[in-house]
């Protein structure tokens, strides 16, 4: 109410007691109306200095709980901020030192969440909850930076750390912005309460100007309040823009570390856009000179080798997870492409390694999606050099098990069944069921001895030429395809000169002696040098007998005894033992002195490794059915000659489960060989075994299936004049039979050529 209103009123006042009936004591009315008015102001009085206390009160506590706690709560924001700038920088530097100086902050930030917990015990608990998610966050963010300084990490982590940093800003944010509102109520309140007093006090001050003191006191320290308020308002203000210059420098310090980092980093946003922020190294990857708002697709995948479906699926792959809920990403993050290789200008490639990550929003949805590229050219090429060096590593394991004469003589074996069948396929121009049988013998051969040997690269090379014969065999393939054949053929003549290289260059074998015959000559023991010394020292002229001893000698020069070929057959097949489980077998030699000449110690050679391994293969059984039928648990070969006028015959045989005459006779009814209801001659299936594509194995494998085996060795014997058959023992009708290969050979074997 204003003065003038006052004052009217009160004229009225008097114009009404003037008007009023004279009857009555005045004086006791004037009282009684002065008392009226003394209980009335004295009620608003009353009423008025309690709202003023109240009101005085409640700045109290806006001064004492609530900028206090604004004023902490907005500190440690900022120190948040500077926890996670020292964080990011630890990371892009590699430098511990600077992710420790967040403990500084933390340990400030700690301390001052305690405070507040004892300036607002109202919401304590609240404080006690931020507290504790201000030291997780610590802990996770510390440890993260940590590990990916140590290369242990991932960028998963990040995000996850990302995550706790977001969700942690924004509970300090809502507890500020409640506390402030909590504050404005308070702040309205008081001032309602204020303008009631003064509008109080001045009616008041009508009735009797000896109050105004009072409200005028009330009114003072309300003035001096608001001072207070404006003058923390101002100090807010203040802190706001220290903090907007701190993120102004962060902010330019994160975009000096993105022009300086050698890692391509970018996101790509609604619509398959790249954002316009991106590390420079951006260009020098992708050679653009803005890349900002382009399509991502057209931006860094127009020169790499990604064809058009897997671009296609990347695209779609984008479209699924930007602006989706966070699980899109996890459904179709196996589209996008984690390594390409791109097309420089000048014509050479580059292998860039492509690593993709949602950033999600409030709403835990895919906002945008961060790339890191990072060109591995460079590592690339150390992993090729390195994973060469271990396979050259690996062939010299192989090499050096076996002695430097076994090895040269696998080599000019398997040179010469390469040369043979070369010469083979550049004969023909159609398929010849000949030709066909004798390539997969000398494959078969090489294959065999290789993987003897354990050389894994000429094996696996054989292997894939063999398969190509067989399926010429089968007639699955109708075409004579030389040129293929010839590419395949060179894959194995590539391998087998590789092992060469590798022995002669690398371990220095090149010229060095062998320890069994070659090619290239004969070799000749030192015990048979001392030999002839003696005997040449016991020669008499005109001995007869003498002489023929020294003949004798020379013409024993060269030979290579069976036992020398036998125990090598069997030596070589311990890695062929140890991977069908099985131990070595042992062997016996009877007249193992009796010697062979080049050309058939040759042939006896691969014939004895393909009956070895055959014997060891389908022969002997696994040790534990060997023992369960009272037998040692190695097998047993034996080898014996014997010389009968102009034949020399030779019998071998193992302790196994004999000759499978029923597997052999199924096949041979499967082939059309035996009608199926007739009594079959038993020396007639057991000759199956000879037959060229039939075995008895249930499945092909790189050890057995083929049944190119016996065949390439009745094929060895016969070129030096020779043969094998089968000698049954004790037949009892289509079961297993023990059994004997017989090879017979002219005595001129006996003699060099």
């Amino acid at each position: 109410m204003s003065q003038s209103q006052a004052t009217r009123a009160e004229h009225d006042h008097d114009h009404d007691h003037v008007h009023m009936p004279t009857s009555g004591n005045p004086m006791g009315k004037i009282v009684a109306l002065v008392s009226v008015a003394i209980i009335v102001f004295l009620a608003f009085t009353s009423f008025s200095v309690q709202k003023a206390v109240q009101s005085n009160s409640k700045l109290a506590n806006i001064r004492d709980l609530y900028f206090p706690v604004l004023e902490r709560v907005d500190a440690n924001i900022v120190r948040l901020d500077k926890m996670e700038d020292r964080f990011m920088q630890g990371v892009m530097t590699g430098e511990r030192d600077t992710v420790e100086q967040s403990q500084a902050y933390y340990t400030q930030g700690d301390q001052v969440f305690g405070e507040m917990a004892a300036l607002y015990p109202a919401r304590s608990k609240e404080i006690i909850g931020l507290r504790a998610e201000f030291k997780a966050y610590r802990d996770l963010a510390y440890k993260t930076s940590m590990a990916m300084i140590a290369h242990t990490g991932n960028f998963s982590d990040i995000g996850r750390m990302n995550a706790e940093l977001n969700d942690l800003k924004k509970k300090l944010t809502d507890f500020r912005h409640s506390s402030y509102d909590n504050f404005v109520s308070s702040l309205k309140q008081t001032q309602e309460a204020t303008k009631l007093n003064l509008y109080m006090g001045m009616a008041m001050g009508v009735m009797n100007l000896m109050f105004m003191g009072v409200l005028v006191f009330f009114i003072r320290n309300n003035l001096r309040m608001t001072a207070v308020i404006a003058e923390q308002n101002a100090t807010l203000e203040l802190k706001v823009e220290e903090r907007t210059a701190e993120l102004s420098q962060k902010t330019n310090d994160i975009n000096a570390m993105l022009n300086n980092m050698s890692l391509g980093v970018c996101t790509i946003v609604q619509g398959n856009v790249l954002h316009p922020e991106y590390s420079a190294y951006m260009h020098s990857i992708f050679g653009a000179a803005d890349l900002a708002g382009r399509d991502v697709m057209e931006s860094l995948f127009s020169h790499s080798n990604v064809g058009d479906d897997r671009r296609d699926q990347v695209v779609v792959a984008l479209s699924a997870i930007i602006g989706e809920d966070l699980m899109m990403f996890d459904f179709n993050s196996h589209l996008l492409v984690s390594e390409m290789v791109v097309r420089e200008a000048d014509g050479s490639d580059k292998i860039l390694q492509l690593h993709w990550s949602p950033i999600k929003n409030d709403h835990e949805a895919v906002d945008k999606v961060l790339l890191i590229v990072q060109d591995v050219t460079n590592l690339r090429a150390l992993e090729l050099e390195a994973a060469s060096q271990r396979a050259e590593l690996e062939i010299i394991s192989q090499i050096i098990k076996i002695s430097i004469g076994k090895f040269n003589e696998f080599i000019e074996s398997a040179q010469e069944f390469l040369s043979e069948n070369e010469r083979l396929i550049r004969a023909q121009t159609q398929i010849d069921s000949e030709t066909v049988a004798a390539l997969f013998r000398n494959m078969h051969t090489i294959k065999g001895n290789a993987r003897t040997f354990e050389f894994k690269l000429i094996t696996d090379a054989a292997h894939r030429a063999e398969q190509s014969y067989d399926l010429l065999r089968k007639g699955e393939v109708t075409a004579w395809d030389q040129t293929c054949l010839l590419a395949e053929l060179a894959e194995v003549t590539h391998a087998v000169a590789h092992y060469r290289s590798v022995s002669e260059d690398k371990l220095g074998r090149k010229g060095r002696a062998s320890d069994m015959l070659t090619a290239r000559g004969a070799f000749v023991s030192i015990e048979e040098i001392a030999s002839l010394k003696a005997a040449l020292q016991s020669l008499q002229l005109g001995d007869a007998a003498s002489l023929a001893a020294v003949q004798a000698h020379v013409a024993q020069f060269g030979l290579v005894p069976l036992q020398r070929l036998a125990s090598g057959a069997v030596d070589s097949i311990s890695s062929l033992a140890k991977e069908l489980g099985k131990p070595t077998p042992t062997f016996e030699i009877v007249h193992g002195e009796l010697a062979f000449n080049n050309a058939t110690a040759q042939a006896l050679k691969s014939s004895f490794m393909h009956i070895v391994r055959n014997s060891l293969d389908h022969g002997i059984e696994p040790p534990a059915e060997r023992l369960a039928a009272g037998k040692r648990a190695e097998g047993h070969l034996y080898f014996g000659a014997q010389q009968e006028g102009d034949l020399v015959q030779l019998r071998i045989h193992d302790d196994g489960r004999g000759l499978a005459l029923h597997k052999l006779h199924a096949r041979g009814v499967e082939a059309g060989i035996f009608p199926p209801d007739d009594e079959p001659d038993l020396a007639e299936v057991a000759e199956l075994i000879f037959r060229s594509g039939l075995s008895t194995a249930e499945q092909v494998s790189q050890v057995s299936g083929r049944g190119v085996g016996m065949d390439a060795v009745r094929t060895f014997l016969k070129e030096q004049g020779g043969d094998i058959c089968i000698e049954l023992q004790s037949p009892r009708g289509l079961d297993y039979c023990a059994f004997s290969f017989l090879i017979q050979l002219p005595s001129t074997s006996l003699r060099m050529s």
